[in-house]
């Protein structure tokens, strides 16, 4: 018997053993780790540059903008010109533990620089010559956003993107913005003001902005401000529609703007952009436009099936009242109504996103005669009062629309999707295959356009609309994650358009050569 009791007191000796350690283990808690206060992103790219474009003007070296064959004096030439480029964007994302992060302090910066390019001076994209030294950083964001803990909206206020999306641009990738709503094709940009997100129930969110894009004098009536607010619901699993009004107070009497040029519907900076400029007959104006827009996206990004459709219409609308040049006199000179409709089918026919054939189509009205008439039948976009403001880059072409992958150099046949606003019809049609499943991809790519109010040739007897049509190719390896080396080329066939000296800004009545680009690139995400 004894020998019974001692076996059991063993045995349950034993067996409590593990129960206590694992008592211990769940009263001994491990320290939390806390998310750093300071966060980094940045973002490297790197482009080597084989073309026949260039300008005429010597003294357009550092950064340029605008339509090919425009006021930027970007031309075709004999020779190939050869070069390189870099750019550098850190962002910096502040939020301090003893503001229970109810508070995040965002800044985001840019060093753009071609190889060899000057040194030791003073201004932005330049920098790039032996011994550096140049002060170039420019300054894109510098923004407070205000977060209460548990709620379903946040606050933004200071210097931030203005894009046409309902999204939160700090809480969602570029690459999302540049395939949805109105595809950056109006508001692509930063600025200053104040933006509220917010979920409006479980599907539907939004976003009301008011953004300072002029302040001229203070103490007079001459500012440009832009409203937006922008919604966007998931009516049913996979569909997502949405709608969008914006409003822009012109009172900028066409004073301000981007360097010497001056700002709005009458001025230089909209020539420059390939937007629609008016010959007001007075320099100064004011206006009231308006947007009023729909857009819709089925299985956006194929989350959940091998067909993503999407397509917005965009419509308009306002006036514009000249001021007389020795009064502040409003006259009702002009109204304005335009319609911009863009629409998009992919298939998903391999095993990732890349494995994709991909049709897309632009349609914007135009105008021939301008305000002449006293009714303007073109597309207004952003492009009007900044450099560049609407990017339109869904379409993946090189030259005949705007490549984002640059860095001083940016311009495009058709650069804003006014084009010039005379209007046009463009297709784009893209195949591209991942060869190594999210490693190694490639793109074949086709796109062609024609202005929808024609150009007269020197004669006046002939008129021309189609622009032209382009071919272009990529090739993208990712070395690892995040960091990829590109192959690009693209060559564009001119078309008639071209006869007519008032599409070109030397006034040639000849046709420049064919455009022709191919690049090599470097890029680099960092976390």
């Amino acid at each position: 018997m004894k020998k019974l009791i001692l076996l059991f007191a063993a045995f349950c000796l034993l067996a409590g053993a593990p129960i206590q350690a694992q008592d211990t283990l769940t009263l001994t808690r491990v320290p939390e780790t806390k998310a750093p206060e300071l966060k980094f992103i940045g973002y490297w790219f790197a482009r080597g540059t084989a073309s026949n474009i260039s300008t005429t003007n010597d003294l357009l070296r550092a950064q340029i903008i605008g339509r090919l064959f425009g006021s930027n004096t970007t031309t075709t030439w004999e020779r190939t010109a050869v070069y390189s480029e870099q750019r550098f964007v850190p962002m910096f994302i502040y939020t301090p533990q003893i503001l229970d992060g109810v508070a995040t302090f965002r800044s985001l910066f840019k060093v753009d620089m071609t190889w060899g390019d000057n040194s030791y001076s003073v201004g932005g994209n330049a920098g790039g010559s032996i011994n550096a030294g140049q002060v170039n950083l420019q300054t894109l964001m510098a923004n407070v956003e205000i977060r209460p803990r548990n709620a379903d909206w946040n606050v933004v206020l200071g210097l931030q993107r203005i894009f046409d999306n309902a999204r939160d641009p700090n809480l969602v990738a570029l690459s999302t913005f540049q395939t949805s709503s109105y595809k950056l094709s109006y508001w692509g940009t930063q600025g200053v003001g104040i933006s509220l997100y917010g979920n409006i129930n479980k599907t539907t969110f939004g976003k009301l902005g008011y953004y300072q894009l002029y302040e001229n004098l203070i103490q007079s009536d001459d500012d440009v401000a832009l409203w937006m607010l922008d919604v966007e619901s998931l009516v049913y699993p996979g569909l997502e529609v949405g709608a969008d009004v914006w409003y822009v107070w012109d009172h900028g009497i066409n004073a301000g703007g981007v360097s010497v040029l001056s700002q709005g519907l009458n001025s230089q900076l909209a020539e420059y952009n390939g937007a629609v400029r008016l010959s007001l007959p007075t320099s100064k104006y004011r206006s009231d436009l308006f947007w009023l827009g729909t857009h819709a996206s089925y299985n956006r990004d194929f989350q959940a099936g091998r067909w993503w459709a999407d397509a917005y219409v965009m419509t308009n609308f306002g006036n514009i009242d000249t001021l007389d040049d020795s009064t502040s006199t409003p006259g009702n000179y002009a109204s304005i109504f335009g319609v911009a409709v863009n629409g998009q089918v992919s298939y998903k026919y391999g095993m990732t996103a890349q494995d994709k054939v991909s049709l897309e189509a632009m349609f914007t009205t135009g105008d021939n005669n301008g305000a002449d008439d006293n009714q303007v039948s073109s597309v207004v976009t952003g492009n009007v009062w900044g450099a560049p403001t609407g990017i339109y880059s869904s379409h993946r072409a090189l030259l005949l629309f705007p490549d984002p992958q640059v860095v001083n150099r940016y311009y495009s046949a058709v650069h804003d999707i006014s084009n010039m606003g005379l209007g046009v019809t463009a297709g784009f049609l893209t195949v591209s295959r991942d060869f190594i499943p999210n490693k190694f991809s490639g793109k074949l790519g086709f796109a062609t356009a024609i202005s929808n109010v024609a150009k007269k040739d020197g004669t006046g007897t002939n008129s021309y609309s189609y622009m032209g049509s382009e071919v272009n190719f990529e090739l993208k390896y990712n070395v690892k994650v995040f960091l990829t080396v590109g192959l690009s080329g693209g060559y564009l066939f001119l078309g008639d358009f071209y006869k007519s000296p008032s599409a070109k800004y030397n006034y040639s009545s000849e046709k420049p050569k064919d455009p022709f680009v191919i690049f090599t690139s470097l890029s680099w995400l960092m976390f």
